[in-house]
């Protein structure tokens, strides 16, 4: 058995904290004022976008953590009814700056399940009164928090939060990215750094409401908490991004859909006015297109308006079409073909606070972090950390994935930022 409860600087990994805040089954939510350590500066006051409004209000809450803790890297939300100060509702979590800083913006829940906050007692369902309730945020292991009063003043309408079966989440990331994390393995990320948890609607959910955590490379969600976790490689599945970007379909449960553009957000590389790659928009007309053979070399190069001219030139780089996927009618580009088959270290759940590192497929089953393929791969003229490079990109249902030849061998083949790239075509802001 490996413990995974420190990382190469011997610290607390923020991903294992949010393991053990947010989540019903391992419940250690220890959020009371009177733990405060002694050699710890007075956490600064919450700071709120507005002072009252009604459940559902869209809050943003800003915060700093004392410096004693400036290795935490997450945050976590929860309001706390004044008459029952040992239960918390979460609200969600965000990551913290090099500053110390960190911004979150979300729905104020109107109910849902609480937990204890020191464990001893079983969770609840709660519904917020109309008059004030306390905002605050964790600091685990200090057991210290910042609050500010918020009055409610309607409580008709707006989320259910029902953290059941979130510690799931925790272990899906760290199955692949704890151990890019801690360094002990060199490989792209799967997942990224970087997370993000909010509620959002989702018509098929309990009560109409899910929780879901953007990552940098994707968005984990959980739309029914009541289905067994056992053996149940889909109890958290990844957002369909891809496909809402490129259609302009955002999904709002499994046959509910909000009509908007395209994304005009680039496929990969900066984001920035100077990167000519692609945009989502532009696979949009090639969804249906298909014009490679088993084995043939890909030169097809994209550009930003979606035309496709072939280039000689790209055939240097040796990479063939392979694997006509019968779903969507698409082939697969040979790296990353090889990619979604390759084995490595990885973490293995065990049922208890420790996990087992052994062997294994990175991606199993195989298109479940990925989805489908839902164009053919094209070579692009990508901006990457300011300079341009020949970068070829396939988008897939869930993710985009791109082979940049100039990289080191075990970044050849990374994932896309789509988690990050999506939240800000849906919300017009960044979560970082």
């Amino acid at each position: 058995m490996v413990k995974v409860f420190k990382d190469r600087n011997g610290l607390v990994p923020a991903r294992l904290v949010l393991s053990f805040v947010a989540l019903l089954l391992l419940n250690t939510l220890l959020l009371a004022f009177t733990l405060k350590p002694a050699h710890a500066a007075d956490p600064a006051p919450l700071e709120l976008s507005a002072p009252s409004g009604p459940t559902g209000t869209i809050l943003t809450v800003k915060g700093t953590i004392p410096k004693d803790y400036s290795y935490l890297n997450l945050m976590s939300i929860f309001v706390q009814l004044p008459s029952d100060t040992g239960f918390y509702l979460r609200m969600g979590a965000a990551p913290v700056k090099s500053d110390g800083t960190f911004t979150w913006s979300g729905p104020l829940p109107r109910a849902g399940i609480a937990l204890s906050g020191d464990g001893s007692a079983a969770p609840h369902e709660i519904t917020l009164p109309n008059g004030p309730v306390t905002i605050v945020y964790g600091v685990v292991p200090s057991f210290e928090s910042a609050h500010v009063t918020f009055t409610v003043t309607d409580n008709a309408n707006g989320p259910y939060a029902d953290p059941t079966g979130t510690d799931q989440v925790y272990y899906n990331w760290a199955r692949t990215d704890d151990l890019v994390a801690s360094g002990a393995v060199s490989r792209s990320w799967l997942w990224g750094p970087a997370s993000y948890e909010v509620l959002e609607p989702y018509k098929e959910s309990p009560k109409g409401w899910r929780y879901v955590t953007y990552y940098d490379k994707a968005r984990m969600e959980i739309t029914n908490p009541a289905a067994p976790t056992a053996n149940n490689a889909y109890y958290v599945t990844n957002g369909l991004l891809v496909r809402e970007m490129v259609t302009g379909q955002l999904q709002l449960g499994n046959n509910t859909f909000e009509n908007r553009k395209p994304a005009e957000v680039p496929t990969a590389g900066d984001f920035t006015e100077a990167n000519k790659t692609p945009h989502f928009a532009a696979y949009t007309a090639l969804q249906t297109v298909n014009n490679n053979k088993e084995g043939q070399v890909i030169t097809d190069l994209l550009d930003k308006q979606g035309k496709v001219t072939p280039n000689p030139a790209l055939a240097q780089y040796n990479v063939t079409a392979t694997n006509l996927v019968d779903q969507t009618k698409h082939y697969i580009a040979s790296p990353f073909w090889a990619f979604l088959n390759s084995s490595g270290p990885i973490l293995v759940n065990t049922g208890t606070s420790d996990q087992m590192q052994q062997n294994g497929r990175i991606f199993d089953p195989l298109f479940n972090a990925t989805g489908y393929p839902i164009t053919e791969p094209y070579w692009t003229k990508t901006v990457v950390g300011g300079v341009e490079k020949d970068v070829l990109v396939q988008l897939f249902e869930r993710r985009v994935l791109t082979f940049t030849p100039s990289n080191t061998a075990a970044y050849q083949v990374e994932m896309g930022n789509v988690g990050s790239q999506y939240y800000q075509w849906r919300y017009n802001a960044s979560f970082q």
